[in-house]
């Protein structure tokens, strides 16, 4: 009895639910056998629930639920024990469900299931009368609680007694795995007499600092498939523009980032549909036909035909058309990374361009040759000399263009172009490129002015020099015969400065020589008279006798002089061919700083009668740096003059006679009757740029150099490293192209709806009480278990394997499903939620028929269980 005694006076630790164990107010009484029904919620719940139909308040207490470890004993309250039966009642304790909110006595397991029952309650428990006791022992305290150690979930397989006030027991086996509503944990308490007057407060339990929970894979696969989107794009966006190199390669890795966006935000979007099936099916009522649709829509593309659960179940539907649909992202996505043709352009060097510089002439010796890769340069200028190199008269002076200069001549004026270097493309630009370069140099250039246009026009000076003498618009048509007139020979340089000289130049007069023996004292200027057509569409009259002929041609004057300029020429080599473009000229002076007087001729014992003032302007041999220069530049000038001097008899315009080398060359147009084009003296300065661009095609002359080193010559060789210069490459290749904005336009949309699965989703699982649900086997079964729907004819027709149509058209929803027992009284209003009692019956979770089933809307978190439950009838 002692031992007995200690047991009830020891105290008990209090483990609540939570952080509190809420205890009720009012009176306490026991239940007797007469007024009080057990039942069981085993379906998905594995729950005991008690409804207690008391004219008295119940305590309420919300604990952990569990299965009592050992039998407790109960005090004697004072009943008569029937004959046989000890004086102390058989142990029973009560449990309860801190979630459900229900109540079950729990009977030991050494009660017997004839054992009498009975519990004294009176009408006030301060007036309750003392109990009797059959033996000597200490009253227990009001109210004591003991700890039990507790597994909500037992092991699958193991079975609890149920006490019921029936008097039997009841034995049920749990499957954890099996509920769709996990049982919370309930802490065992011995009944007491009186409630204690207080609430007891616990520390809450230790918590993890992570723990894992379901739902989060739903926004974890949702920020999965953003990532992957994003991770696509920044593909993409690396490749745009590069060289399209293993295609096939980078539009595999698009489409596995494509596939996995997909993916991640399907995940998303099924984890959200199955939780709008659980949400639709607990609150309203569709056929079997339509459940078999819901559940399959995901997988069946046929369940998507059934019309009664677009109209009961619209927001899931969508979602399970939304997961048929989202292959279209990786179709649509598939086309934003393309390959196409397209100019790349590098800024960059590029070895082996070439520039001019003429100075190169003046320091060269012709006798001691410049020799590059061991061929010798070329010069443009032929030498004589007075005497041989051991005469104190010795000295060299200018003969003529050399051959090879005349030759490059000729032919740019025959081709009407500058000549290209041979495999330019191929040394310059490199395999497959085309390239372009700027270079500026030094060398001379025809400037041109306009003296007079029209009939009887007057010719102006050019400068301080008077055009020929008998030179006017008068020789032109339409008043004289000529429809061009060039004279560019006045005060040219004379080949043959002695006549009495020895092969070589070598003078046979013995010295001292004329001062003025090989001086260039002149350049000669270009004098061009020639007339145009009024109306350059219309050939004109065909000669004077024809009417209009007067007014049908333009007489015009222009003269030209050679000017050391400064250029700055554009090179472009494209596809093999040369085209060149001078972008700027800045006449610098003028080769030969005098003027040709024409009125007066020199008598210095030379051959060259030209006069020229001042005088002191003259260009002598024995300048030797200079005149070499100058007499590059006067070489190069003779071709042009050459080409250009000259008359065109046009008394029949359609029968002219040529007396001119322009007819060769791109001055006068044979398709217009060699009559020159309005703008001659901008062609002019074309023409002899020709010739001077044309250098660059043979570099074995002197004045060619490299342009990034322009003292050396560059000779013929290719160039290498140390001969890079500025230039801009450019090729046309395949790369690839990134369309950013419809890529973004496909994933935008789908992130969008996924964005509204998941919301969806989420909404449900608050729901769904803030538990993930899912539609695996073992969900199915535990939501279909029981007698509910065994009433259902399910044997379908053998040669079809499926369901008769009366059974598809049948209404089921999901919901509490009562079992009716020996009584078979409902009893309303218990006072629990989600609870209903059942006099000797089991209250359970599952499908049901409509009107076996009374649906649920639960109020909760995500991560915790239901706080309240409402209850609303399947309609």
């Amino acid at each position: 009895m002692a031992a007995e005694s200690d047991d009830w006076s020891r105290p008990s630790p209090i483990r609540p639910r939570d952080s509190q164990v809420s205890l009720g107010t009012g009176p306490w009484r026991p239940s007797s056998a007469s007024t009080s029904t057990t039942h069981r919620r085993a379906a998905s719940d594995n729950v005991s629930l008690m409804s207690q139909s008391l004219a008295e308040e119940i305590v309420d207490f919300t604990r952990h639920s569990t299965a009592l470890s050992e039998p407790q004993p109960w005090l004697d309250l004072g009943t008569d024990t029937p004959a046989g039966h000890s004086a102390t009642n058989p142990p029973a304790h009560w449990t309860e469900d801190g979630d459900i909110g229900s109540k079950s006595l729990t009977a030991s397991p050494n009660l017997t299931a004839g054992a009498p029952q009975s519990y004294h309650a009176s009408e006030q428990f301060g007036n309750s009368p003392a109990p009797t006791f059959q033996a000597d022992r200490p009253r227990p305290a009001p109210m004591q609680f003991e700890e039990v150690k507790t597994d909500p979930y037992p092991p699958p397989g193991s079975s609890q007694p149920m006490f019921s006030p029936r008097g039997r027991f009841q034995h049920s086996r749990t499957d954890s795995r099996a509920n769709l509503l996990p049982t919370p944990s309930t802490t065992a308490w011995r009944s007491p007499r009186t409630p204690p007057p207080y609430s007891a407060v616990m520390p809450p339990p230790k918590r993890r600092w992570f723990r894992w929970r379901p739902a989060w894979f739903m926004y974890l696969s949702f920020l999965f498939g953003i990532c992957c989107a994003i991770g696509h794009h920044a593909f993409y966006k690396a490749l745009d523009g590069r060289p399209a190199e293993n295609q096939i390669a980078m539009l595999r890795y698009g489409a596995v980032l494509a596939f996995a966006t997909k993916a991640g935000l399907v995940a998303a979007i099924v984890i959200a549909y199955k939780q709008r099936i659980w949400t639709t099916v607990r609150n309203k009522f569709l056929s079997v036909a339509a459940l078999d649709s819901l559940f399959a829509a995901t997988e069946d593309f046929m369940a998507l035909l059934n019309v009664e659960v677009y109209r009961r179940a619209k927001t899931t539907m969508l979602l399970a058309v939304l997961v048929w649909l989202t292959p279209i992202v990786i179709i649509l996505t598939s086309n934003t990374l393309v390959v196409e043709p397209a100019l790349r352009v590098d800024d960059t060097r590029c070895p082996g361009i070439r520039s001019l510089n003429f100075d190169r002439e003046g320091r060269e010796e012709w006798r001691t040759p410049t020799r590059v890769n061991g061929i010798t340069g070329l010069s443009v200028s032929l030498w004589n000399k007075t005497a041989d190199e051991s005469s104190p008269d010795w000295f060299d002076y200018y003969t003529a263009p050399s051959d090879q200069f005349v030759m490059l001549a000729y032919s740019a004026a025959y081709r009407g172009r500058a000549l290209p270097k041979t495999d330019a493309n191929l040394d310059i630009c490199g395999p497959g490129w085309n390239c372009t370069y700027t270079i500026n140099f030094t060398a001379p250039a025809y400037k041109c002015s306009e003296l007079a246009s029209g009939v009887g026009s007057d010719i102006k000076p050019l400068g301080d020099q008077k055009p020929p003498d008998g030179f006017s618009t008068k020789l032109l048509i339409p008043e004289g015969n000529y429809s061009y007139y060039a004279y560019a020979t006045g005060g040219d340089y004379a080949s043959t400065q002695m006549n009495d000289t020895s092969p070589g130049g070598i003078l046979k007069t013995p010295p001292p020589f004329p001062a003025t023996l090989g001086a260039f004292r002149t350049e000669p200027v270009v004098w061009i008279g020639y007339s145009v057509r009024a109306d350059s569409d219309e050939r004109g009259p065909l000669n004077k006798s024809m009417p209009g002929w007067d007014d049908a041609y333009i007489p015009k004057v222009m003269a030209c002089e050679n000017y050391e300029t400064a250029y700055t020429v554009d090179f472009n080599l494209i596809n093999g061919q040369q085209t060149t473009n001078v972008t700027q000229r800045k006449f610098l002076r003028r080769i030969i700083d005098t003027n040709w007087m024409q009125d007066e001729e020199a008598d210095d014992g030379t051959n060259d009668e030209t006069t020229a003032s001042p005088k002191n302007n003259y260009v002598y041999p024995r300048d030797t740096y200079r005149y070499r220069r100058v007499a590059a530049f006067h070489s190069i000038g003779s071709q042009l003059r050459h080409f250009v001097n000259g008359t065109i008899d046009s008394q029949a315009v359609d029968k002219p006679i040529s007396n001119t080398k322009a007819v060769q060359t791109k001055l006068l147009d044979p398709m217009r009757d060699y009559f020159a084009s309005a703008d001659l003296m901008g062609l002019v300065q074309d023409f002899y740029e020709d010739m001077i661009l044309s250098f660059f095609s043979n570099p074995q002359f002197l004045s060619v150099v490299w342009a990034v080193r322009p003292d050396e010559a560059s000779g013929v060789g290719a160039g290498d490293e140390a001969t890079m210069y500025p230039c801009v490459r450019s090729r046309s290749e395949n790369v690839f192209r990134y369309r950013e904005r419809d890529l973004w336009i496909v994933y935008s949309l789908a992130i969008l709806l996924a964005l509204g699965a998941v919301v969806s989703g989420t909404l449900a699982i608050l729901e769904n009480e803030g538990l993930l649900r899912s539609t695996r086997f073992s969900s199915i079964v535990a939501a279909t278990r029981g007698p509910a729907l065994e009433k259902l004819g399910w044997a379908g027709l053998e040669s079809r394997g499926d369901l008769p149509p009366d059974v598809k058209r049948l209404k089921v929803g999901y919901g509490i499903v009562q079992k009716p027992g020996g009584l078979g009284v409902l009893q309303e209003d218990t006072g629990y939620p989600e609870s209903m009692s059942w006099d000797g019956g089991d209250v359970r979770y599952g499908f049901g028929l409509e009107g076996d089933v009374r649906q649920t809307k639960s109020e909760a978190s995500l991560f915790r269980q239901s706080a309240r439950v409402r209850y609303s009838t399947g309609t």
